[in-house]
């Protein structure tokens, strides 16, 4: 039997387990039956908090997708990281610096539900000419590859919410190159922009942390504060040098035991 708790960032919902006070161990079989919003819990990612790998870091976090797959990162999932660490007193409510499979990333506490998370900011890539050539066939122009800690193509529309976004990317994820690369559909608006996500193993959410600090990078000017508008909510973001800083609701749905199998 495992205990979990069950949280959201932004509608972007998690089963969050800690690895401190026991170890657990979930095969991709026991993740693919957890994630099942039918015969199982549901989540778009199942996070675990482990202790740390390398010693400037609080806690090592690791990311699973609801195909059983590792995510290299996430960061709706990290400020419910916060939350839990914080709620639980297993952590003094603190900044925490916590390591991924990708980077470190900060976490710092705040009031009303919701943590800041600090980030380096995200890094614009150049895709290869036949992955370029590629979208080209598929009608696409106005895109951008940006590394946030994992790969987003990020790509502009008019009518975000008007979008067959499920089948433009099953279409490019045939693609081996962006089997894995999470895809995203956003339109610029006054003060703002609206976002929508399909990530890499876990199909369209709510809302997806890394993709909105991908969006951002480009969009955003020093010091002038951006926000990013998804079905699940709003996060605020802030560029301040070479940081990100993310704002965003961590909030508890309900707690619970699952009964191993």
């Amino acid at each position: 039997m495992i205990s979990f708790k069950k949280m959201h960032g932004n509608g972007n919902d998690f089963i969050v387990m800690e690895n401190l006070t026991k170890s657990h161990s979930l095969s991709k079989s026991q993740l693919k039956k957890m994630g099942d919003r039918k015969k199982g819990i549901g989540f778009d990612q199942l996070i675990t908090i482990n202790p740390p790998k390398n010693a400037n870091h609080d806690f090592y976090i690791k990311f699973f997708n609801t195909d059983g797959s590792e995510a290299d990162m996430c960061m709706n999932g990290v400020r419910s990281v916060g939350a839990y660490l914080w709620e639980g007193a297993l952590a003094p409510k603190k900044p925490l610096l916590l390591g991924t499979k990708s980077k470190s990333i900060l976490i710092k506490p705040m009031s009303s539900k919701k943590v800041k998370v600090v980030l380096d900011c995200p890094v614009q890539k150049e895709l290869p000419k036949p992955e370029a050539k590629f979208l080209e066939r598929c009608g696409l122009k106005k895109y951008k590859f940006i590394d946030a800690g994992n790969q987003h193509l990020i790509i502009e529309t008019k009518k975000v919410f008007a979008y067959d976004l499920d089948g433009l990317s099953t279409k490019i994820r045939k693609k081996q190159f962006f089997k894995n690369v999470n895809i995203s559909l956003f339109t610029r608006l006054p003060k703002k922009l609206e976002l929508r996500t399909n990530e890499a193993g876990a199909g369209e959410t709510l809302s997806c942390g890394s993709a909105s600090a991908a969006t951002a990078s480009f969009n955003i000017n020093d010091q002038s504060p951006i926000k990013i508008i998804s079905a699940g909510g709003e996060l605020s973001l802030r560029k301040i040098n070479d940081k990100l800083e993310m704002v965003g609701p961590a909030e508890f749905i309900c707690e619970g035991i699952w009964l191993k199998n």
